[in-house]
């Protein structure tokens, strides 16, 4: 009864204030628009304490003060009463409450600095001006990339806040984090730094969304990132540094740090002497200090974890099919084609796959290098065939390290082909590596989208002898990005899933 009383009084409020003038009404319905770049302002408001205690159970005490601490204005009369009723009724929580008045157009129209943000956070979520070290941290983090929603998120789970809530008996509740740069501050952190060295400018929102987004699903590789991504940028390139600063920008954004005199006169020097920069920036990408900042971005253990889903399902391109991951049992995919390409034999492909061999092998052929397809597409009742021959012929252990049991072949996914010289001497044969096709796949398939799956150094990790002439397809940013890793980085290495010889 005394809860009805309460709420019959705030809705007398309403009336009340619905004479007064009020500037802009705030729903909860209210779209929460994406981030725009913001401006070094000082706040229009000074915040102080509040002069009044409210009892436990006042929702019209949270609502009033979430206009006059984050708006600093007084409630409208539609705008309280729709937030009045979506908290009593459970619709919404408090959480949901203080991110649409933070994320408001009427908010957004203040432009606040990322410092004032962070401390109208501090007045509104936990009641109080901010520490300097609490405040220096949050400030950074906005700074390096990431979204205000996830400052928002961070005092939301605070222990002031949830006193706060239980003050004013509303349920706390949280928010959810839709943006790629929300989802891993350390790997944020690296792409804003390279916004802040590199670019010398703070990131914008879609531009450190799309690059997460990229280093998340590992389409990229941090340095890919960083050396063509940023380094080659037309941003950057505008530019037109002269060699000391160029190899200055280079210190600070590969090495986390400022030059040593003798260190930039050398390569300044190098450069002046003639030599590329390109070559320049693959030194300082090389460097023992780069790979520290991409380890501590945590870019690999993410990763994998994102794209796990993947490995298993029929549907992905990055389907695994080794000793230590097996097919559904007669799996075949449903949206093969005869790629139009010379053949040994009928050897059919996923559709994606097939076009982007016909790409391949129309682009050898323009270079005078004529590739040959030979078995693409198994199926687990013909692998069983040939598994089982190999096994009369060599013995089961022997055979293991050269041809998949039923339901492991990679085969089978649609996505490998065994490919061969116009002549078909040496299809199937280590000394495909010797040829012009073969040299010419080993340096140009990653173009098109294929990797050689059983390089010469990694049957431990593969399960399978070397085998230059079986290639699979992953998509071209795969490739490049497994490329720009070494010629002979595995499936297995890259995506962190486990291989190696012994069935699972």
């Amino acid at each position: 009864m005394k809860q009805i009383q309460k709420y019959m009084t705030a809705l007398l409020c309403a009336f009340v204030l619905a004479g007064m003038h009020m500037p802009q009404n705030i729903y909860a319905e209210d779209e929460i628009p994406q981030e725009e770049t913001v401006t070094e302002e000082t706040p229009e408001e000074e915040f102080g304490e509040e002069s009044e205690q409210l009892e436990a159970n006042d929702l019209d005490g949270f609502v009033t003060r979430l206009y006059q601490v984050c708006l600093g204005r007084e409630p409208d009369k539609s705008g309280y009463m729709d937030w009045m009723n979506r908290l009593s009724t459970g619709k919404a929580s408090a959480a949901v409450a203080v991110q649409g008045f933070m994320m408001s157009k009427e908010m957004q129209n203040k432009k606040l600095s990322n410092a004032d943000f962070v401390e109208v956070c501090y007045h509104a979520l936990m009641d109080r001006a901010s520490d300097a070290g609490g405040k220096k941290n949050w400030v950074e983090k906005l700074n390096n990339g990431v979204s205000r929603n996830y400052i928002l998120r961070g005092f939301i789970g605070s222990v002031e806040f949830t006193k706060l809530c239980s003050k004013y008996g509303v349920t706390r509740g949280d928010i959810s984090l839709s943006e790629r740069r929300d989802q891993n501050y350390g790997l944020t952190s690296f792409v804003g730094r390279l916004y802040n060295n590199a670019l010398g400018r703070t990131p914008d929102a879609g531009g450190i969304n799309n690059w997460c987004d990229l280093l998340i699903l590992k389409k990229r590789t941090p340095k890919q990132v960083a050396t063509t991504g940023f380094f080659h940028s037309v941003e950057f390139l505008k530019k037109s540094l002269n060699n000391t600063e160029f190899v200055k920008v280079l210190y600070r954004t590969f090495l986390d740090r400022e030059y040593d005199t003798g260190g930039l006169n050398d390569w300044v020097g190098r450069l002046n002497n003639g030599e590329y920069r390109d070559t320049v920036l693959a030194g300082f990408a090389d460097s023992k200090e780069f790979k520290n900042l991409i380890d501590k971005s945590g870019w690999e253990t993410l990763s994998n974890k994102e794209l796990a889903k993947y490995f298993n399902d029929v549907n992905s391109l990055l389907l695994v099919a080794n000793k230590a991951h097996k097919l559904p049992n007669y799996y075949e995919p449903s949206d093969m084609r005869q790629p139009n390409v010379s053949a040994r034999m009928s050897t059919p492909m996923r559709d994606e796959a097939a076009t982007a061999l016909e790409e391949m092998f129309a682009a050898a052929k323009a270079q005078g290098v004529y590739l040959v397809a030979g078995s693409g597409f198994r199926s687990q009742s013909y692998q069983a065939s040939l598994y089982n021959g190999y096994v009369a012929r060599s013995g089961q252990a022997a055979a293991d390290t050269y041809s998949a049991r039923p339901g492991y072949s990679e085969h089978q996914t649609g996505l490998a082909m065994d490919i061969s010289d116009y002549s078909g001497n040496t299809y199937l044969s280590r000394s495909f590596e010797n040829t012009a096709e073969g040299k010419w796949l080993k340096y140009n398939a990653y173009k098109y989208g294929f990797i050689m799956r059983y390089p010469k150094t990694k049957q431990s990790i593969t399960g399978y002898m070397y085998e230059p002439w079986h290639f699979r397809y992953v998509g071209k940013d795969y490739a490049a990005a497994m490329w720009s890793c070494g010629s002979e980085m595995t499936f297995e290495e890259y995506f962190g899933v486990a291989g190696g010889e012994t069935y699972y």
